[in-house]
């Protein structure tokens, strides 16, 4: 399965599959993102994941998703997290060389540090609970 198929079995079909970051589902307004594996980062006694950079804003159609998508999770929207892992964490366009297919990660508080938006991590969930 693809990323963007398996997207769109969540309900929530990405707007581009080449540069999506993420998709809303419209039958409840659930926001799902994709993450990197990597970008975790254990802040005090919690697990966050990086979603965005304040300074990326209206750098690329993908950075401008990814604030909307940013703002609604601000606003209280529930969010799951793709885990997706690199093909090359140097490079500066990312490819996607695997992702979760299985589980995703229930997204908790978001914190704002320096201008980087994290997501919390909470609990594992298995995908197949979330396919429409």
């Amino acid at each position: 399965m693809t990323l963007s198929g398996f997207f769109e079995k969540l309900g929530a079909p990405l707007n581009n599959p080449r540069w999506s970051w993420g998709s809303v589902r419209d039958s409840d307004g659930v926001i799902f993102l994709r993450v990197w594996q990597d970008g975790s980062k254990k802040i005090g006694s919690k697990r966050y994941i990086w979603i965005f950079d304040e300074s990326l804003q209206s750098s690329s159609l993908g950075a401008d998703e990814r604030l909307r998508h940013t703002r609604l999770l601000e606003a209280g929207c529930p969010c799951y997290l793709v885990m997706c892992e690199a093909a090359d964490t140097n490079a500066t366009v990312r490819a996607v060389r695997s992702f979760n297919k299985n589980e995703v990660f229930e997204a908790g508080e978001v914190l704002l540090l320096e201008g980087v938006h994290r997501l919390e991590l909470k609990r594992r969930v298995s995908a197949i609970g979330l396919f429409i």
